[in-house]
């Protein structure tokens, strides 16, 4: 078993052009998990729910729809991307968040703003290009399991950053006076957050069409103007220009296969050097694999042939020799993590948001902690920080030294408990008992969304490396991963809209804390389920 060091690893590493693609994908992060924050008090001030019970319902229909429309329209995203190149549709996207972002934040009625968060999730199918690109710049399979990684942590980077944009005091209902400005924010309050956003968006946008080299081989001779002023104004900076390089290949034949995401040669080659072992600090072996294998799978996306759009999906993947009882198990097992989780993150912040109602112990509970937008926004970006170390520095030890369903059980052990206990916090409250510390509430909550944000983000790893590895075939592992990527998608869309109409019914009877104890029996049942599962070995 040959061994490379980390800094063997990264020589001749595409950093400037991989963190340029990064840049581009931290727009889709930021705008996602920036509406968390405020997104209680956006709904409220609409005046389109009759009481604040019913706000949770008009949460998930906000939330649901960015999904739903990123996940119908990524085909489009990617068809367009082979003809016309990586480039131009990377930065199309971008330039389409920007301008939703502004719409949304200037939104003065629900409808208003859900034809935004619609407009965005469909013209930003970034992440299905992304993956492309990604794979087509980091060519060298020592460079993969890092690249797709890096890729991967991203979310989680703006996870952090979004939040603390979105209750930025001086941007979202802002408490202090500024003569002129207060006018424009007591009139759009949610405005100056995504403009902030957009601006974001559209200098990455301009970075992009400027220094980012075009991935795809077939449209590297193409004249690229962004990429030559781009090399004049390095070369004004005394900085080395980057070589625009001449196409490597010409055109495929009429009526040959393009394949949209053509990665199976990376796929495949992992086959011939399985037992080289990267010494990273930074990214667990195993984690970078997975990461690679799963955002390079060309299942994931469709293909052009005969310029008809076609799936990868052959009629022998719904076979019994491909959905095996370990694929069903590690698949199962991911949607449901996926469900709760996403549930989780987009609830929490209306629980915090609504002022308490009514709170009987044991189960009498309506309402919820009444935090400010800025209060939330520092919890978010506290557990976006942790979620993001965890995955960096916590579970690359827990890779080298435990089995990965060991630390897979272990880290599904905790959720059940926390979510269950998320709502009880309000009896810690002093509007409950005057005798309670007034801190103690606060310090059991993030006490609790740390311990979760730990856990999750550790979880989603290995679950990652237990759905590639499920199978005994390397051949099916591509279309198992897209299966696990297309149905994490789904319980993106759907679950919010389920679950915010289940936790109005439960607010307006007064049985507030039944949603969480239903989030913790579903954590339960992944937890009961893992020990079906068992350690599969690499193939």
């Amino acid at each position: 078993m040959s061994q490379k060091s980390f800094w063997e690893q990264m020589k001749g590493f595409p950093t400037f052009q991989l963190t340029l693609l990064c840049l581009l994908r931290l727009g889709e992060p930021l705008v996602f998990t920036s509406i968390f924050s405020y997104i209680f008090f956006m709904i409220q001030d609409f005046g389109v729910a009759k009481n604040t019970a019913e706000i949770s319902t008009y949460a998930g229909y906000l939330s649901s729809t960015f999904a739903i429309f990123q996940f119908l329209c990524c085909v489009q995203h990617a068809q367009a991307s082979n003809r016309f190149g990586r480039k131009p549709i990377l930065l199309f996207g971008v330039f389409g968040t920007a301008i939703s972002s502004i719409i949304f934040g200037f939104s003065q009625s629900f409808t208003m703003a859900m034809v935004a968060r619609s407009l965005m999730g469909a013209l930003n199918g970034n992440i299905s290009v992304l993956r492309v690109a990604v794979g087509e710049i980091a060519t060298e399979k020592k460079h993969q399991n890092i690249a797709f990684s890096v890729l991967a942590t991203t979310w989680n980077v703006g996870a952090v950053i979004g939040p603390l944009i979105g209750s930025f005091h001086l941007f979202t209902r802002p408490k202090v006076r500024v003569e002129n400005y207060n006018e424009f924010v007591d009139k759009y309050p949610y405005a100056m957050s995504n403009i902030v956003l957009a601006g974001y968006l559209i200098f990455s946008m301009i970075l992009g069409f400027l220094f980012l080299e075009e991935p795809s081989k077939e449209f590297k001779g193409r004249k690229d103007y962004g990429l030559e002023t781009g090399n004049w104004i390095l070369e004004k900076l005394g900085i080395k220009k980057t070589k625009i390089k001449e196409a490597e290949e010409e055109y495929q034949e009429e009526g040959e296969r393009e394949v949209l995401l053509p990665a199976e040669e990376v796929y495949n080659s992992l086959e011939d050097d399985e037992e080289e072992v990267i010494d990273s600090t930074l990214v667990s072996g195993r984690y970078g694999q997975a990461a690679r294998r799963r955002y390079s799978s060309e299942q994931l996306g469709p293909v052009v042939s005969n310029n008809q759009l076609t799936t990868n999906v052959q009629q022998s993947y719904f076979s019994r020799e491909v959905w095996t009882g370990p694929v069903i198990q590690s698949v199962l097992s991911n949607f449901l993590l996926c469900f709760h989780s996403v549930l989780y993150s987009e609830f929490l912040p209306v629980l915090l948001a609504s002022q308490l109602v009514r709170l009987e112990w044991p189960f009498t509970i309506a309402g919820g902690y009444g935090w400010s937008t800025e209060d939330i926004g520092k919890l978010l970006s506290t557990t976006g920080i942790v979620g993001t170390s965890s995955v960096v520095l916590l579970f690359p030890f827990l890779d080298h030294h435990l089995r990965t369903i060991t630390i897979l059980r272990m880290s599904f052990v905790l959720i059940p408990f926390a979510y269950a206990s998320i709502p009880y916090f309000l009896f810690f409250k002093q509007d409950y008992d005057p005798s309670n510390p007034s801190w103690l509430s606060t310090f059991s909550i993030y006490s609790v969304a740390l311990l979760l944000s730990t856990v999750v983000s550790i979880s989603f790893c290995v679950s990652m490396i237990m759905v590639h590895r499920s199978s005994a075939v390397p051949s099916h592992r591509a279309f198992i991963n897209g299966a696990g990527i297309s149905l994490n998608s789904l319980a993106r869309g759907i679950s919010p809209i389920l679950f915010g109409h289940f936790m109005t019914w439960c607010n307006e009877n007064d049985v507030g804390g039944i949603p969480w104890l239903v989030l913790g029996i579903m954590a339960l049942i992944c937890l009961i389920q893992s020990f079906f599962m068992d350690e599969y070995d690499e193939i």
